[in-house]
């Protein structure tokens, strides 16, 4: 990254900052239209100043925590500089299992069949064997501790959508949230060098996307017009949302004022299908599209070898950096949302918090302090050492405003994924392990596009948040356990044939009908009277 690029960066973050981190309270349209999402209320404040080492050790005694959490690209440094300091303020040694992220709900669901939990566990937010393990017993009502965690105890009365979160009335994990977030979106990012070069019209809906695939395989047979990661799961709820569905049960805004619906029950999921078998019969899709990890997208689309993707967008960024060396005209850029065969232009963009929850083994030892440890996290100490590491040596405050050391900058300046390569080096941010997410140093070290991308995602311009699932009650878990048992195996059965062939598209009708008659159209009334339920209590 040139240092001009580094200097309006900064200009931009400080600018952001002056403007002050705006209230996301509701996330209303009007806030929406900010570059960043910022959180309305700041944690409970340590008594010390920002970043300031305590005199004494958060904790009295000494304790071990054995963490799983996510693995990602490039991976966790788990003996990461940052994990000792956290020993020092706080007394907590912290041995982390990274899990790569494509194996890990089977890893989690694995560990809670056998009893047999780490100390404390990442569970990816609306996954329902999170709510049947709470419902079991197997991890720790927060609820019961909240004394211990003033931090959290503040923020779940400023955040309703925490309590999204707990199962029969009480939150059995610490949420994963965001204090300050570059806005990005599940979006369609192309070659735009190559629209400029083939002289092609930038497509704005999906027939024009079809046509711009097509012309790149005739211009590059040897290329990968569309590819993707995770398979059909990651295609169906990203594009699928954008072409007027959804993959499995998932909030739609535009059905009936707004409800949750089982997309692969209605006629709309056709659509996404038939595109999508389209792209894959004229080896426009990637064959290998079914078994793509995160790490073989990134390989194809960063060498060459793949064109577009529908996915998040900053990766866009990380792909051009890694072609420019040998194709300097080479650079991905966002498509806006397109038209969709309904007329709908609609696509998602993430929230400002993730909600995943860091649970704790029911059977820890001491309780209560591991409550206050995580509850540490969010708090001003806390937040700054998990998002920007040892003060002094990793970051400083200036003004009042914590800044990333100029010699960690250029460090990572020019590696392939500066962000994300520093995180894990430093053992910070959302790559590594924090509750309360800062990404202010993603804007530092991002391109000056990736901020410009960022203003982009707004309600007016069809970008809509997701909404994460109401909390339901201990019959509804149960009846839902037993209804997606058969019905969401359906799916992963049938959803590939129809794209690849093997199935045609004309039993599409039976296969709707055979979910509904499975109890698909029940899963949707329980989730919908749940959140009315929920927006009852929540007003």
């Amino acid at each position: 990254m040139k240092k001009s690029t580094l200097i309006i960066s900064s200009i931009l973050v400080f600018m952001m900052l002056l403007a002050g981190c705006a209230s996301d309270k509701g996330n209303s349209d009007k806030e929406n239209n900010v570059k960043g999402n910022n959180a309305e209320t700041e944690p409970v404040k340590a008594s010390q100043p920002p970043g300031e080492a305590v005199s004494t050790k958060l904790l009295d005694k000494p304790l071990n925590l054995k963490v799983m959490t996510v693995d990602s690209s490039p991976q966790i440094v788990t003996d990461a500089p940052v994990f000792d300091y956290i020993h020092t303020l706080t007394n907590v040694k912290l041995n982390l299992e990274p899990v790569p992220n494509a194996n890990y709900d089977q890893k989690a669901q694995t560990l809670i069949a056998t009893n047999n939990l780490p100390d404390v566990m990442r569970i990816p937010n609306g996954k329902p064997y999170f709510a049947e393990a709470a419902k079991n017993g197997l991890f720790l009502p927060i609820s019961d501790y909240l004394d211990y965690a003033p931090n959290l105890k503040k923020l779940i009365e400023e955040n309703k959508d925490i309590s999204k979160g707990q199962v029969n009335g009480k939150l059995f994990g610490f949420p994963l949230l965001g204090k300050w977030k570059l806005q990005l979106a599940q979006a369609p990012m192309i070659r735009m060098d190559l629209i400029e070069k083939l002289d092609l019209k930038v497509p704005t809906t999906f027939e024009e996307l079809y046509e711009v695939l097509k012309k790149f395989k005739e211009a590059y047979p040897d290329k990968i017009p569309f590819t993707n990661r995770e398979g059909s799961p990651n295609l169906l709820s990203s594009l699928g949302f954008a072409m007027g569905s959804g993959y499995k049960i998932y909030y739609d805004p535009d059905v009936y004022g707004g409800r949750y619906v089982y997309g692969p029950a209605h006629e709309e999921f056709k659509a996404p299908l038939e595109f999508l078998h389209r792209l894959y019969s004229e080896k426009l899709l990637d064959p290998d599209y079914a078994l793509n990890t995160g790490d073989a997208m990134k390989e194809k689309l960063s060498s060459g070898k793949a064109l577009f993707y529908f996915d998040n967008n900053s990766f866009g960024e990380q792909f051009t950096m890694a072609l420019k060396p040998t194709d300097p005209d080479a650079h991905f850029d966002l498509l806006l949302p397109m038209e969709n065969q309904f007329g709908q232009k609609r696509n998602l963009m993430y929230k400002k918090d993730w909600l995943h929850h860091f649970v704790i083994n029911a059977k820890v030892d001491r309780p209560e302090d591991v409550v206050k440890f995580l509850d540490w996290m969010y708090g001003e100490e806390g937040t700054l050492t998990t998002n920007y590491g040892i003060k002094g040596e990793h970051y400083n405050i200036v003004d009042g405003e914590p800044v990333i050391a100029e010699e960690i900058i250029n460090k990572y300046a020019d590696v392939k994924d500066p962000f994300r390569t520093m995180q894990n080096a430093l053992g910070i941010g959302f790559q590594a392990f924090t509750l309360n997410v800062d990404e202010r140093p993603m804007a530092l070290l991002s391109s000056d596009e990736l901020v410009e991308w960022s203003t982009k995602f707004k309600v007016e311009n069809g970008y809509m948040f997701d909404v994460p699932p109401p909390p339901l009650n201990d019959e509804e878990i149960n009846r839902v356990k037993t209804l997606l048992s058969k019905i969401d195996t359906l799916v992963n059965q049938e959803v590939d044939k129809f794209i690849i062939g093997t199935k045609p598209l004309s039993e599409f009708d039976s296969f709707a009908q055979k979910l509904k008659d499975s109890g698909a159209l029940e899963i949707e009334d329980i989730y919908n009277e749940a959140n009315k339920r929920f927006l009852a209590s929540n007003p």
